[in-house]
């Protein structure tokens, strides 16, 4: 934020959005109108683009009321201050709004004095909040302890699986209360940063770990903390589903309001609290590879990527990171790992080909157990038998060995990317086929989408926008349109009833949409088409 307050007026009654701000001098108290809507959907586009602080919103509306609204926002974006503007001062609209998120319940006709007293409350409390996220912009070094050590190294302990179940049971019973989750799961959210004049990464890893301990106040099942690297750990006591929303509120928030490009990594879901560990170095890899494809997304383990080896440590050493590179179809960067770690054998005087055999055998190793668990296992026959090692025992140079690892390095990268990308083209095919079929539901959307097909949605997204060129709102609104023309051309029916029929139950945000497609309104189209 530089400084001035924002808000937007939302109401179908054009006189109230006016009234509203012409009832106060809003510039004298710091806040700006920057837009108005009138429904819940133009409203939404609008808090998208200009980012509004404060929204005014009336709770009667067509289509979207006022508090389905605020529900919206807060998932868009939980610090935006929502205030609803209503004739009926019903208690059980109130308790619905606060469960909601909404700041404040304001009564129409609107009283001036009210109004005041309402706007400076909600200018003083956006005004702390902004000086509480600008200490981290300008925080240069916070070394001080968490003020629940014995919940911290619990929780430490969980991530390095140092103790038994039978001992973590029961500091877990002593610290929250008898066990009672299903299961347990964890996710990894890393930073990179613009900004160069950062002294370490401390920064940035406190201001982060505050935007999530903000997003999980009121989940109880839910807990943050650093882990020895210095990366925030998210863990939950259930499913990834809710780490995975997490994880998309985190990265709009971090960008927006500590200006930190964001990545997370969710591992799996497991039933007991000794496995917690396992989750963590799923989350960790998932992480790993999110970065790779340039971060700012929701990576879950399993639809992407898979660990090498359960049992390695967090840290990989210079093989294990080839075959990481491997295992995710990365062959340039394989192969360039492959490079790096020949060149450091030869930078280094007394290595032996003996040490070079070894390296051989255990990138073989590791390779086969790689292929085994992408359920490769006609590749792993094919590639790694018997005659392999005969030829690598066979190579008398360094360089031979390096060849030897590289074209295996290659071979398997390329099958591997080639497997993942037309399992991504049947899917993307599949779901091109749902949306044609299903396209007139209104209900119809990403997260639903991706649910019925059991995808992360922040996955979806992006494969669908490779494979297609174009993103997934843009495709379904694209196939909507299209229909609308074949409803206008072929049929007498009005503008609102060919909404309903192509899934827009808003017939002014489908005049909107249409418009900004086809580039003319409906009323200019029909008539052109009459001439």
């Amino acid at each position: 934020m530089d400084g001035k307050i924002t808000a937007i007026a939302v109401d179908d009654e054009v006189n109230t959005r006016k009234l509203l701000q012409v009832l106060l001098n809003w510039e004298e108290l710091g806040i700006t109108f920057v837009g108005e809507a009138n429904n819940g959907n133009e409203a939404l586009d609008l808090v998208e683009y200009m980012k509004p602080d404060i929204v005014f919103t009336d709770i009667n509306m067509p289509y979207m009321d006022g508090l389905e609204l605020a529900g919206k926002i807060k998932d868009q974006d939980p610090f935006t201050k929502v205030v609803i503007l209503t004739a009926y001062p019903e208690f059980e609209y109130a308790k619905k709004s606060v469960k909601l998120g909404v700041h404040d319940f304001l009564l129409k006709p609107i009283q001036p004095g009210t109004l005041r007293k309402l706007a400076i409350e909600l200018k003083e409390n956006i005004q702390r909040e902004t000086a509480h996220w600008n200490e981290f912009r300008k925080l240069k070094t916070e070394l001080h302890e968490n003020n629940h050590e014995l919940k911290e190294k619990f929780l430490m302990d969980l991530l390095v699986g140092r103790s038994s179940l039978e001992h973590l049971n029961r500091r877990y019973e002593y610290l929250y209360g008898a066990p009672s989750a299903s299961s347990y799961s964890a996710a990894v959210l890393g930073v990179g940063t613009e900004k160069e004049d950062d002294e370490n990464n401390l920064i940035p890893g406190i201001g982060c770990l505050r935007v999530v301990e903000y997003l999980i106040r009121e989940r109880e099942t839910v807990e943050v903390i650093h882990d020895y690297g210095g990366k925030v750990v998210i863990l939950n006591q259930g499913d990834t589903n809710e780490l995975e929303f997490i994880g998309e509120q985190a990265i709009r928030a971090i960008k927006d309001k500590l200006g930190y490009h964001a990545t997370v990594g969710v591992g799996s879901a497991y039933g007991s609290l000794v496995r917690v560990k396992d989750s963590y170095r799923e989350a960790l890899d998932a992480l790993r590879y999110g970065q790779l494809f340039g971060g700012g997304q929701v990576i879950s383990f399993g639809e992407e990527i898979r660990v090498v080896d359960q049992t390695m440590d967090v840290k990989l050493n210079e093989i294990e990171e080839i075959v990481f590179y491997v295992k995710a179809g990365f062959k340039e960067q394989a192969v360039q790992m492959v490079g790096k770690l020949f060149q450091s054998m030869a930078d280094t005087r007394r290595a032996t080909i003996e040490q070079a055999y070894s390296h051989g055998i255990h990138f073989i190793s590791l390779l086969g157990i790689a292929l085994s668990e992408l359920g490769f296992a006609q590749l792993r026959s094919r590639m790694l038998n018997g005659a392999l090692y005969t030829r690598l025992f066979g190579c008398r140079t360094f360089n031979e060995i390096q060849v030897l690892i590289t074209e295996l390095t290659e071979e398997a990268a390329d099958y591997i990317k080639g497997v993942r990308n037309r399992k991504s083209n049947q899917m993307i095919d599949d779901v091109v086929t749902y949306l044609a079929d299903h396209f007139s539901n209104p209900d119809l959307s990403l997260t639903s989408v991706s649910q019925h097909f059991h995808l992360n949605a922040s996955y979806l997204s992006r494969i669908f926008k490779e494979e297609q060129g174009q993103s997934f709102t843009e495709y379904l609104l694209k196939l909507r349109m299209d229909e609308s023309l074949k409803l206008l051309n072929s049929t007498n029916m009005k503008a609102y009833q060919i909404a309903e029929k192509v899934g827009i139950m808003d017939p002014y945000y489908f005049s909107h949409r249409f418009k900004k497609v086809v580039g003319v309104s409906v009323q200019e189209y029909k008539r052109n088409a009459l001439k």
